[in-house]
């Protein structure tokens, strides 16, 4: 695991060092890109007059032609073996002019109504040596727009050397792949850990988390192996403006369920109104967007972390940190692969939030292994435990020796209840009907030790797996209540089993009729308590409730299992 966190963090810095600016510019611009409706040949001259063409660009209807024109200036002449190149990053189709020489086409300007669509948003041409010397030069560009009339991007023009222009971004784009490869396999992962305990809520923020980075940096950078028609650019940017708008929601909520606060999920609520807010003000400019939401969830998983360390939260400090580096990454690299590193650092420390999580997780699952061989052993000892053991065989022998049929009958007893206690010693839940089973026999042992008459009665008892219990627990309570209780005036002591099935819980009240022996003294802590809450415990976690209170005329013990 180490390792894998090594190679991605290598990828990320490697990605940081490949996107600074190149010194193979060999260009300035000197004039804003100008535009005219309309379509004549001169226009496209080197020294034409466009003092009166506009800055806005004005798109015709339909696919009638207009021009483009910017004036660069050559600042170096290459050597006679480069080849240069002129990139150019448009929306429409269009023939290119170099000082009014033609070189080159994206589409046909002018016919896209009788043509398939065809006019990348990227393209490059080769561009002759003999016409780059030093000095200002203009570009002029014959276009046509039939796809995206509401779009006023502007002509943007870089030269280069011609195999560095196409092949520049590849570099990037590796790496990136082999992230974006990381994170897909990191969504499957973690997605199959959650399908096989879909109690790890975190797990699937996580995996989800991994999936919209994965998608984000194929569609920002499937730009560059696959050629895209301008009509579908926009959607491209819409589908990354929502995938950024999902990934600023996803992140904080992921760290608010790591480090939880007060008022969590009303100030979540408040946090995804405030972003779709953001979303719908600046959706005119796609990268507006993405920056100032990724702003807001890095500033909104800042406080929370902060927060976190103000509680004194384990890991908090280490996340704090991680969102400090990739601010840092952020503010140092350039934007186009800035944001997907700076992503990147976020989701690692995600990634180790959610290992330190797993590890806690694991020692409990531990220490639970544990506890329950502890338990088992612990319910074994409470019925075999020497006191227990010699009163009953005192008892055996009086009845034996008075008695021999009810010796017999005492015998039978005992050997039932032993009988039943092997049955469950292994078992986590059990069904009620065997727990009483056990009470039952435990009754008719102690009928003949203390020689008082005990009723059982119960009331909701199905047969029905659902209605199970741990191993003893209402066994517990039963001897609880003969120890702590005496019997009635007519040498009786009651006992009743209640069983209520809801949608929400099952709950089970055991009430003990006889006179209480010490009613003030505070009985929860006891060890029979501390038997029936570490059982409950290993079953439930955290989602039960046990009650304990004398009432007017015994006993009353409530187990309420939530969630059932």
């Amino acid at each position: 695991m180490k390792k894998a966190l090594y190679i991605i963090i290598f990828l990320l810095f490697s990605s940081c060092y490949h996107t600074k600016n190149d010194s193979r510019y060999i260009m300035t611009d000197v004039s804003e890109t100008l535009f005219k409706i309309g379509d004549n040949s001169l226009w496209a001259k080197k020294n034409y007059d466009d003092s009166e063409w506009s800055t806005q660009k004005i798109i015709p209807k339909k696919d009638k032609i207009f021009w483009a024109r910017k004036e660069i200036n050559i600042t170096k002449s290459p050597d006679s073996l480069q080849v240069i190149g002129l990139g150019i990053h448009s929306f429409g189709a269009y023939e290119v002019y170099w000082d009014g020489i033609f070189i080159g086409r994206n589409g046909v300007p002018g016919s896209e109504l009788k043509r398939e669509k065809i006019g990348t948003t990227n393209e490059s041409f080769i561009i002759p040596n003999s016409l780059l010397n030093k000095g200002n030069h203009s570009i002029a560009l014959r276009m046509s727009q039939l796809y995206e009339k509401k779009d006023t991007r502007n002509v943007y023009t870089y030269i280069l050397e011609y195999d560095y222009l196409i092949t520049y971004k590849l570099k990037d784009t590796i790496y990136i792949n082999i992230l974006a490869g990381a994170f897909l396999l990191t969504c499957i992962y973690y997605l199959f850990l959650f399908i096989n305990d879909k109690k790890q809520y975190t797990m699937l923020l996580f995996s989800l988390s991994s999936l919209l980075f994965f998608l984000l940096i194929i569609m920002e950078y499937i730009k560059f192996y696959i050629p895209i028609h301008y009509s579908s650019f926009i959607l491209r940017l819409k589908v990354i403006g929502v995938l950024t708008l999902l990934i600023s929601f996803l992140v904080p909520y992921y760290f608010s369920i790591q480090f939880p606060f007060k008022h969590f999920k009303k100030l979540i609520v408040v946090y995804a109104i405030f972003l779709l807010l953001i979303y719908r003000f600046y959706s005119h400019s796609f990268d507006l967007t993405a920056l100032f939401l990724s702003q807001m969830m890095w500033l909104s998983s800042t406080m929370i972390i902060s927060y976190a360390i103000y509680k004194k939260q384990k890991s908090a400090i280490i996340i704090l940190i991680g969102l400090i580096l990739s601010f840092i990454i952020y503010k140092i690299s350039i934007y186009d692969v800035s944001l997907f590193v700076s992503f990147s650092i976020i989701s690692l420390c995600m990634f180790y939030l959610l290992s330190v999580k797993l590890k806690d997780q694991r020692v409990a699952f531990e220490y639970s292994i544990a506890e329950s061989t502890r338990l088992k052993y612990e319910l074994l000892k409470k019925n075999i435990q020497p006191h227990f053991l010699m009163n009953t065989l005192t008892s055996l022998i009086d009845w034996v020796e008075e008695s021999p049929e009810k010796g017999v009958e005492f015998i039978e007893a005992l050997a039932e209840e032993f009988d039943v206690l092997n049955q469950v010693e292994n078992e986590k839940l059990i069904p009620i009907s065997q727990e009483i089973k056990l009470c039952k026999s435990h009754l008719n042992i102690m009928k003949y030790r203390k020689e008082v008459d005990y009723i059982w009665e119960d009331e909701g008892v199905l047969n029905d797996k659902n209605q199970t219990i741990p191993p003893a627990v209402i066994h517990t309570l039963l001897e609880n209540g003969i120890t702590h209780c005496s019997p009635l005036n007519n040498n009786t002591m009651k006992f009743k089993l209640s069983v209520k099935s809801t949608n929400e819980n099952l709950i089970y009240t055991f009430i003990t009729y006889g006179e209480v022996r010490n009613k003030i003294k505070n009985k929860t802590g006891g060890t029979g308590f501390k038997y029936v809450k570490a059982r409950l415990t290993e079953s439930y976690g955290q989602s039960w409730e046990f009650t304990s209170n004398s009432i007017n005329n015994g006993w009353e013990n409530v187990i309420k299992i939530n969630n059932i």
